[in-house]
C-alpha cells in the first residue's frame, strides 16, 4: 500500500513517454496495456479480470469538480459518495495528505466486500487550482499493485482548464433533446452533454487536445434591472463561478456588448464577448467568455460559452469557436432554444425551391459604403447576390454564403447579420425588397430581374440549379501567389463521376480559413462528395465534413470535365491537369 500512496503523491510531476497517452476531462494518463476501457457517466474505467485465478482490478478516473477550497473536505465528500455509500465502508478512514506544486493529495484505503468477495479500495482526491479530481482503485489481489503504480505515475492534471460545475454527474447524452429548468434545447450533432444538478455542459466530440470549447447552460436568474445590468451581473457571477479573473480590452472594457435585440422567436436577448484568466502563475491561461441572456417572463435565462485562447505557429491567436462548424453549431443551438412557459410564433427557415422569383439572382449594383482608394465618395459597383427564399426572406449581400446553402438556416443567419437580410413581396411582375436601411423596388423584364438601387436600374440573372452536378478529373489551383510570383506549391484535388474525391491541399484553398489552426481541411484526405443546394459537401473517411459554396457560375452540368471551373464564395479557379 505504501508504494501506491507514494506514487499518488508524485503524479503531478511524472509522465510516461513510452505507452499510449490518453486524456479524460482535465487528467492525462497512460492506462495499463490491454485493459478494457469503459466510459461511463462522468468517468472512465479501466479493468482486467483473470478468470482462472478469480482476480480483478478496476481503476476509475472521474471528471473534475469544483473544489470546496479544503482538500480534506473534498476527500470526505468523494469518500462518502464513492466508497461509503456503495460498499458500506467506514466513514473515517486513515488518510495520508501530501502537497506538491500547489496541489494537495488525500489518500484513503479500506477493505470492502463485493458480492461476499474480499477486496480493497484506494481513493486519492487531488485538490488545487479551484478543482478536485478523484481516482478510485478497486481490486481483490495485491498482484495488481504494479499496474496501479504505473498508471498513477503517468497522471498529469491540467492546472489551466476550469472544473465542471460543482455537482454530481447524473447523465450523459450523445445527441438529441435536453432540458434544464424550463429551458428545452437541441444538442448539436457530434456534441456530448454532461448533466449536473445546477447546469448542463455541452462539448464537441473529437475536439483537438490543445483546444477547449464548452457551452454552459446555467440556472435562470431573477433580476429586476435592465438587460445591460442583468448582463453585467451574470458576467460577474460567472467569473466568480469559474474562479477566474477579468481581463480588459484596449478600451478598458471587460467585454464587448451587442445591443439588445428581439429574436424571430419573440423573446429579447443580449450577448457579450469577453476574456478571462483561469489559473495561477505569471502566465495564467486565457479563455474567451461569451454570455447569451434571454429575457423570458421577467426572468433571465443564461448560457455561457467558454473557449480557450491558443496561438498558431505564426503567433496568430485564435479560439476554438473560430472553427466555422463550431460557430454554426453554437449559433443554431442558441436560436433553437425553447421554454416550457413560452410559445414560439410560427416561423420556418426558408429554402430556394419554390415558385415566382424564389432562387438565386446575381448582378452588379452601385453600392455606397466606406471610402477606398480610387472610389469616389465611397460608392462603387460590386457583384451582389439577391437570394429569395420560400418563406418571404431575402438576402441581399456582397458575397455568396461561405458554406453554400445546404443546411442553411435563414432565421439564424438573419440574427447574425441583420443589415443584409430583409423580406420581399412579388406579384404580377413587380415587387419590393424591404431592408433595414432602404426599400428596393423590383420588376421582371424578359426573364431578367430589375432592381432599382440608388435611383438606377440594375439587371440580375438567375443562377441555374447545381443539384446532382458531377465532376470528373484531377484539378489544381495555380502555384503562383496573388502577386504572380511562383511558390512551387501545387494544391490538387481529384473527383470521380462516382462521387469520390481525393484532396491534396485544394480544399483548404477553397475554404479560405480565417485562422489556419482551426482549418479542418488543413490535412489531406479522401472520401465522398455531393453537390446540392449550391454547396459541395465533402464527407471524409475520417469523419470530417466540410461544406464549400458552389454557385455553379458558367458550369455546364453536361460537361463533367471542363478545362476550368470556379468554386467557393471567392470564385477560386481550378484547372484540369
Amino acid at each position: 500500500m505504501k508504494k501506491i500512496i507514494f506514487f499518488a503523491v508524485t503524479i503531478f510531476l511524472m509522465q510516461s513517454s513510452i505507452a499510449q497517452i490518453e486524456t479524460f476531462d482535465v487528467t492525462t494518463y497512460t492506462p495499463p496495456k490491454d485493459w478494457a476501457k469503459n466510459s461511463k457517466e462522468g468517468s472512465v474505467n479501466y479493468s482486467t479480470i483473470n478468470a482462472t485465478a478469480g482476480t480483478f482490478c478496476v481503476v476509475a478516473i472521474y471528471a473534475s469538480t469544483k473544489s470546496t477550497g479544503d482538500a480534506q473536505n473534498d476527500f470526505t465528500k468523494e469518500w462518502n459518495d464513492l466508497v461509503v455509500t456503495p460498499y458500506k465502508a467506514a466513514a473515517n478512514p486513515k488518510t495520508e495528505i501530501t502537497k506538491s506544486d500547489g496541489w494537495q493529495a488525500v489518500t484513503g484505503v479500506s477493505l470492502i466486500k463485493i458480492d461476499s468477495t474480499n477486496a480493497f479500495t484506494i481513493l486519492t482526491v487531488f485538490s488545487g487550482y479551484g478543482k478536485s479530481v478523484s481516482i478510485l482503485t478497486t481490486a481483490n489481489d495485491q498482484s495488481y499493485s504494479k499496474n496501479i503504480d504505473d498508471l498513477l505515475a503517468t497522471v498529469k492534471i491540467d492546472k489551466t482548464k476550469p472544473a465542471a460545475l460543482n455537482m454530481t454527474v447524473t447523465a450523459q447524452i450523445a445527441a438529441g433533446n435536453g432540458k434544464f429548468g424550463s429551458m428545452i434545447y437541441t444538442t448539436p450533432v457530434r456534441w456530448n452533454v454532461t448533466k449536473y444538478s445546477d447546469g448542463d455542459i455541452l462539448m464537441p466530440v473529437g475536439i483537438p487536445k490543445d483546444q477547449f470549447l464548452e457551452i454552459w447552460i446555467l440556472p435562470s436568474m431573477n433580476f429586476s434591472g435592465t438587460m445591460e445590468q442583468a448582463l453585467q451581473k451574470s458576467y460577474d457571477e460567472t467569473v466568480v463561478k469559474l474562479q477566474a479573473s477579468k481581463m480588459r480590452d484596449v478600451y478598458g472594457l471587460n467585454y464587448t456588448t451587442t445591443a439588445t435585440k428581439r429574436s424571430f422567436k419573440g423573446w429579447d436577448y443580449i450577448r457579450c464577448n469577453g476574456a478571462i484568466h483561469i489559473g495561477g502563475g505569471n502566465a495564467p491561461a486565457e479563455f474567451g467568455l461569451d454570455l447569451f441572456l434571454i429575457k423570458i417572463n421577467g426572468r433571465f435565462e443564461q448560457i455561457a460559452v467558454l473557449k480557450k485562447r491558443s496561438t498558431c505557429t505564426n503567433l496568430l491567436s485564435y479560439y476554438s469557436a473560430d472553427n466555422l462548424n463550431y460557430h454554426i453549431d453554437i449559433e443554431n443551438f442558441l436560436f433553437s432554444l425553447q421554454f416550457a412557459d413560452w410559445k414560439d410564433p410560427v416561423s420556418n427557415p426558408g429554402n430556394i425551391k419554390g415558385d415566382g422569383i424564389t432562387g438565386i439572382w446575381e448582378g452588379i449594383a452601385l453600392t455606397a459604403g466606406y471610402t477606398a482608394p480610387g472610389v469616389q465618395l465611397g460608392t462603387s459597383y460590386k457583384i451582389k447576390e439577391a437570394i429569395f427564399f420560400s418563406n418571404g426572406q431575402v438576402y441581399f449581400g456582397g458575397s455568396f454564403p461561405v458554406e453554400g446553402l445546404d443546411g442553411f438556416n435563414t432565421l439564424v443567419k438573419t440574427e447574425e447579420n441583420r443589415r443584409d437580410w430583409g423580406t420581399y413581396s412579388f406579384s404580377n411582375g413587380k415587387g419590393l425588397i424591404h431592408l433595414p436601411y432602404e426599400d428596393i423596388p423590383l420588376r421582371m423584364e424578359n426573364n431578367k430581374l430589375i432592381l432599382t438601387i440608388n435611383k438606377a436600374d440594375h439587371g440580375f440573372v438567375k443562377l441555374n440549379s447545381v443539384d446532382g452536378t458531377v465532376i470528373n478529373g484531377t484539378y489544381a489551383f495555380s502555384s503562383k501567389d496573388i502577386l504572380g510570383q511562383e511558390t512551387g506549391k501545387t494544391h490538387v484535388i481529384s473527383f470521380t463521376a462516382g462521387g469520390q474525391f481525393a484532396d491534396k491541399g485544394a480544399i483548404t484553398i477553397m475554404a479560405h480559413p480565417y485562422v489556419p489552426c482551426v482549418d479542418e481541411a488543413a490535412e489531406p484526405g479522401s472520401g465522398t462528395y455531393e453537390i446540392k443546394n449550391y454547396s459541395v459537401i465533402f464527407n471524409y473517411k475520417d469523419g470530417r465534413k466540410i461544406k464549400i459554396a458552389f454557385p455553379g457560375r458558367d458550369y455546364d452540368k453536361r460537361n463533367q470535365s471542363p478545362a476550368t471551373f470556379q468554386i467557393g464564395f471567392n470564385d477560386d479557379q481550378l484547372t484540369r491537369q
